[in-house]
């Protein structure tokens, strides 16, 4: 039994890894391509930055949605299911006609977005506590890699050939990884990775019902990251839509520094997660609230970091550099131990919700931030926070009841 499961990590591990890099590129595809999208559409800064919030808006809906089916239903068959909805909505983006079909295109992609709660639930149950933020953040891992193909798909394939030639290549590993997580991840029981049920072969059978449902909002610990998380990542829609037109357009970067600059921050944030799980794992091992100490900690650090590389002179192109990489691997190191925390204190049948309203509180207070900065610079000619520092010049306008885990009180 202990050989199968270890087999069953190292598989999990890797067909996920795999589904968070190629899931993000194709997110964030899209990141090189404002400026040829807002030629072809003929489209204002606002209108662009609605694009961009229509995916996040519609992720936030359905986050709940799929927390519960999760929760209920068999989380492999979900998981494959969510990728091959990837496939469908991104090929259909590639079919856009005109600003409408873009917005509701674009927004579709959204659906799939909001499926990832199932997967760190599936991985919850393949690790065990004091391994679970180290499998987290190298999963997470995976997203700034994912961030870099994207880049790189976008800025060379998507305008040497279109970037509907890159939307329809990117739709292709949703199928592929559909199939795949189909046929080679198994699942196993809820719970099953828990300290106190290791010395039992078998596992009774727990799926969420309303009761525990409601009672995810009204437990302290949980609020206390649901509340961080609303406030949390706001700034990282903004950077993540519009980091590189900023650099190129604002500070004046040429396309190839600037993708540079992109990829040398990505692979930062690549090590960021990693190191950010193992410190989460060693800090817990100390303390069962090791992992909010350092996410705390992180938060400020990030913000300090963040202030310090945007107000960098405009001529100081490797000071605002090196200071956005440091910002780079900071920032990312909270991540996996919020969502190794919320599994520690969460029941394992209702872990997908108790994630799924983590996604909502985020989504929720960045959902706004991509449209809320095309339309100050719309009507102001100024980029918001934390851009403020950066007046655009000559820039062209058409760019339970069970005890709880771990130490933690269920309140």
């Amino acid at each position: 039994m202990k050989k199968r499961l270890k087999y069953g990590r190292w598989v999990v591990l890797v067909v996920f890894f795999l589904f968070m890099l190629l899931h993000y590129a194709d997110r964030f595809i899209v990141t090189p391509l404002v400026h040829v999208l807002m030629e072809e559409f003929a489209l204002t800064y606002a209108q662009m930055g609605l694009v961009g919030t229509g995916t996040i808006l519609v992720a936030t809906v359905l986050f709940p949605v799929w927390g519960l089916l999760f929760d209920k239903y068999s989380r492999v068959k979900l998981c494959a299911f969510a990728s091959a909805i990837w496939g469908v909505t991104t090929w259909l983006s590639a079919l856009s006609r005109n600003f409408f079909d873009l917005v509701f295109t674009r927004a579709s992609t959204g659906v799939d977005n909001a499926a990832t709660p199932g997967f760190y639930s599936l991985i919850s149950d393949y690790y065990s506590p004091e391994k679970r933020g180290s499998a987290v953040g190298k999963i997470n891992a995976a997203i700034p890699l994912g961030t870099i193909i994207g880049t790189i798909i976008g800025a060379f394939i998507g305008i040497t050939y279109g970037w509907r030639t890159a939307f329809t290549l990117m739709a292709i590993p949703g199928f592929i990884l559909a199939m795949t997580i189909w046929l080679s991840v198994k699942d196993v029981p809820r719970g099953r990775a828990e300290p106190e049920l290791a010395p039992f072969e078998t596992i009774t059978v727990y799926t969420i019902n309303r009761r525990l449902a409601m009672q995810l909002l009204k437990r302290k610990s949980l609020l206390f990251l649901y509340i961080q998380g609303f406030f949390g990542v706001f700034p990282w829609a903004v950077i993540a839509f519009w980091i590189f037109k900023y650099i190129v357009d604002v500070r004046g970067l040429p396309t190839n520094l600037a993708v540079l600059a992109m990829v040398l921050w990505l692979i930062a944030m690549t090590f960021g997660n990693v190191t950010g799980g193992a410190f989460g794992d060693y800090f817990f091992r100390k303390t069962p609230r090791g992992r909010v100490l350092l996410s705390a900690v992180i938060v400020y650090l990030s913000a300090l970091f963040i202030f310090l590389a945007f107000t960098r002179p405009f001529d100081d192109i490797v000071g605002f550099m090196i200071l956005g990489a440091i910002t780079a691997f900071i920032m990312p190191q909270a991540g996996p131990n919020v969502i190794a925390t919320t599994q520690d204190i969460t029941e394992p049948e209702a872990r997908s919700t108790a994630l799924a309203i983590l996604g909502v509180f985020e989504n929720f207070g960045s959902a706004f931030s991509p449209l809320m900065v095309g339309y100050e610079r719309t009507y102001t000619g100024y980029i918001s926070p934390p851009f403020r520092y950066a007046p655009l010049h000559g820039s062209s306008a058409a760019y339970s009841s069970r005890p709880c885990y771990y130490g933690y009180p269920r309140i």
